[in-house]
């Protein structure tokens, strides 16, 4: 399920190579892609129309090395076959839009392309570089203009009814906290007005920005002594951070923390983004949209990913464990969330970046050093690139930043990318209620359609 922007862009395809020594089965075995006899079975054509839908650009096969057969993103296929059936009527076009097929909102937000996500038409790469600065990338987002010189937002203090939410969340005596929780805390508590008051405040943008230091504020908690350190003086966002999270506010630390939220700021019409719009359709206020956004975001395939990577490589202390954290990857073609994404067919560029920057650092430090092993070799055995989330992980490493950062990070970045599109939904004007369709169970009985509520 993804966004339409300035023209439909088709699901490209992540490299997949066979399981290791070539003894366990192809890797289409693992459910995900098909050979060229198995798309040209679901889409009813002989192997002539198949090779004219990849030289039309309507399919993207996949090279595998060492073989010379190609294979097929099942999704990408079953896409096209909805595509060719929608003379059938709307249903069958909605059912696979709602996975990963057709675009089901006009934004003109993030458009994905294979140099990464681009942000009101500018590459989030090139933001990186210049300005540089989270909160201009924010504003773009919000508003369509990116601001001039820095952008140095108000700090102001926090109701305490938000800080009594933050207390009662403290973690155990030695447990990270989970970070997206938090801030779905703080989200919440920040909020509970209405529209009509979010706009007597002054309107979305000073309630963004506010939300926004409230979460560096959050990262508090991943520092000892673990608590909310409100943010103070005006200061970039970026040194807000780093304080909260007890580290000094080197120019090379700044650099990264920017870059971390920029490039996960918005990557279209993921999960959590679509559950901020619904809010944000049916007159939710701007914190309502973004908890509605984390809830979706807690679960454990997106941010949560991070949280699992951390752990992970925290537990790899010997030679010998990094080799079975290797193996357990290439035994199971690296299928996890954090290696492959559809939008990439070379690998997410976004990861790219970050992990760069982690391995420019002149002292990473163990745990970046280990990780950048283990990529290394998943990489040269697999072929499958990571993802966001292990360049996250990578660059927080390197720099030495808490566990617990990388997803809060990404959360932090994304919840800008929420804010844009609660914001554009609310001026579309239009309530998202997808239909649903009634499937009798194993006693039979008629299909009926739901009615709308």
């Amino acid at each position: 399920m993804y966004c339409r922007f300035a023209g439909y862009s088709e699901p490209v395809i992540p490299t997949m190579d066979p399981s290791e020594n070539g003894a366990a089965g192809p890797a289409w075995e693992a459910g995900g892609f098909v050979d060229s006899k198995e798309a040209c079975r679901l889409l009813g054509v002989k192997a002539a129309t198949l090779y004219t839908y990849v030289s039309r650009g309507l399919l993207h096969p996949v090279a595998q090395p060492g073989r010379k057969t190609r294979l097929y993103l099942r999704d990408e296929v079953e896409g096209l076959r909805t595509r060719s059936q929608a003379r059938m009527g709307h249903g069958p076009v909605a059912a696979t839009a709602l996975r990963w097929g057709q675009p089901v909102i006009d934004t003109g937000i993030t458009e994905i392309t294979p140099a990464g996500p681009r942000y009101r038409g500018r590459l989030a790469a090139e933001l990186v570089e210049y300005p540089g600065a989270f909160e201009n990338v924010a504003e773009l987002l919000w508003t369509g203009v990116l601001p001039e010189g820095a952008s140095i937002w108000p700090a102001q203090p926090l109701p305490a009814r938000v800080r009594r939410a933050l207390g009662a969340f403290g973690p155990e005596p030695g447990e990270t906290p989970r970070m997206v929780r938090v801030f779905q805390a703080a989200a919440l508590a920040l909020g509970g007005g209405s529209v009509d008051e979010e706009v007597r405040g002054g309107g979305a943008v000073p309630a963004a920005r506010q939300l926004v230091l409230a979460f560096a504020g959050c990262c508090g908690l991943l520092s000892d002594p673990r608590r909310y350190r409100p943010p103070a003086g005006a200061k970039p966002l970026a040194r807000h951070l780093a304080e909260a999270m007890g580290k000094d506010a080197a120019p090379d630390l700044l650099r990264v923390l920017n870059a971390m939220l920029i490039l996960s700021a918005d990557h279209e019409l993921s999960p959590p983004t679509f559950s901020a719009r619904i809010a944000a359709s049916v007159g939710a206020e701007l914190h309502a949209c973004v908890g509605a956004a984390l809830a979706a975001l807690s679960g454990t395939g997106l941010a949560g990913g991070c949280d699992r990577i951390e752990d992970t490589l925290a537990a790899v202390r010997s030679r010998g464990q990094l080799d079975a954290w290797v193996a357990r990857v290439v035994r199971d073609r690296a299928r996890s969330s954090a290696f492959g994404i559809e939008s990439y067919p070379q690998g997410d560029p976004r990861a790219a970046l970050l992990i760069r920057m982690a391995r420019a650092h002149p002292r990473p430090g163990r745990r970046a050093g280990t990780l950048l092993r283990f990529l290394d070799e998943v990489q040269a055995r697999v072929g499958v690139p990571p993802r966001i989330e292990l360049g996250l992980v990578a660059a927080c490493a390197a720099w030495d930043l808490p566990p617990g950062a990388a997803s809060a990070l990404w959360a932090m970045g994304r919840t800008s990318g929420w804010i844009a599109h609660a914001l554009e939904q609310r001026l579309n004007g239009f309530f998202l209620r997808p239909r649903g369709q009634f499937h009798a169970g194993p006693q039979g009985g008629a299909v009926l359609k739901s009615q709308a509520t």
